[in-house]
């Protein structure tokens, strides 16, 4: 390396990548090749197994270390919440961005570089977060559609009451983590929801409608966005009707409140206290854009109504 490429390699600031494992022997290794493909200079990767019962993950991820093309953190199953929030602490405090990867993806070159000049462009003494959009694929990787995660906007109104990021594609800044860190995993449903919210809350969170990496789905982790109309309202009446998945979205915000009520701006405070304390009727009729998509804004209104909410 040249004095003038070291120079640059130097000034870069320094990206790392968090990723937690569950059974990941399979996928694991074609993920990490794409991390290490990147085109970005400065990047270290640090990967958490949570406990897997296949000894074959932590194989793979064995050799990647011995070859010290990652960190390996292995400990006893905690989740996939407080797994990833464990590893995005165990980053060390010189590195400016944290980089969130599952274990099954691959991402495109550049999709670091990318999310580091849009970041570069921010404030970076505010808690930042970015995030992007996906290729849906098969377990065998054969492309298919683009995801649309955001189609009206990402600010702290639309991160009530329904994630639309997705943590594969997001990039954190140094202030955002040190936020996330000092909170633990107490109250937090998942965590690329809680990063995206705490980022909307406390400084900014930062949508760049660019494809970066492909998703694939597979049997273990896909998720009902990109399965159409009749799968995703299946998805959500088990989760959200039958299950216990709507305390839990209230959880997060009542934690949200408690940790940081205080620094919201007051149009923020005032917005998150009418939906946790409003009664039926404020919430149901309250003139604020909550969901994506119409039905979905009908949805969470009847559920408001219903007291469900």
């Amino acid at each position: 390396m040249s004095l003038i490429e070291s120079t640059f390699v130097d000034s870069c600031p320094r990206v790392a990548v968090a990723m937690s494992t569950y059974n990941g022997e399979k996928y694991v290794a074609e993920q990490l090749d794409s991390i290490l493909a990147q085109d970005y200079p400065q990047v270290d990767i640090f990967v958490r197994d949570d406990g897997s019962p296949h000894e074959e993950c932590r194989a793979v991820l064995r050799q990647y270390a011995d070859r010290g093309d990652v960190t390996l953190l292995c400990g006893e199953n905690m989740g996939v919440v407080a797994s990833f929030l464990s590893v995005i602490a165990a980053v060390p405090a010189e590195y400016d961005y944290i980089s969130v990867a599952d274990q099954d993806d691959v991402w495109y070159p550049n999709k670091i570089s990318r999310a580091v000049s849009v970041l570069q462009q921010k404030d970076n003494t505010l808690p930042q977060a970015y995030v992007a959009e996906y290729r849906y694929c098969d377990g065998d990787m054969h492309p298919g559609e683009r995801s649309h995660l955001n189609k009206r906007g990402v600010g702290f109104a639309d991160m009530l009451y329904e994630n639309v990021t997705s943590g594969n594609t997001m990039v954190i800044n140094r202030a955002l983590a040190q936020r996330v860190n000092a909170a633990g995993p107490t109250g937090v449903y998942t965590h690329d929801w809680w990063l995206s919210l705490a980022a909307s809350a406390l400084g900014e969170l930062t949508f760049d409608d660019f494809i970066c990496l492909d998703y694939r789905r597979t049997g273990n982790n896909a998720s009902a966005s990109g399965a159409g109309a009749k799968a995703i309202m299946a998805n959500r009446i088990k989760r959200y009707v039958q299950g216990d998945e709507l305390s839990k979205v209230t959880e997060q915000l009542l934690r949200l409140r408690q940790l940081w009520g205080d620094e919201l701006p007051p149009d923020k405070r005032e917005l998150l206290d009418k939906f946790l304390d409003g009664g039926r009727a404020v919430k149901a009729f309250a003139h604020t854009r909550l969901r994506q998509t119409t039905g979905g804004e009908l949805a969470l209104r009847l559920l408001f109504l219903a007291g469900k909410l």
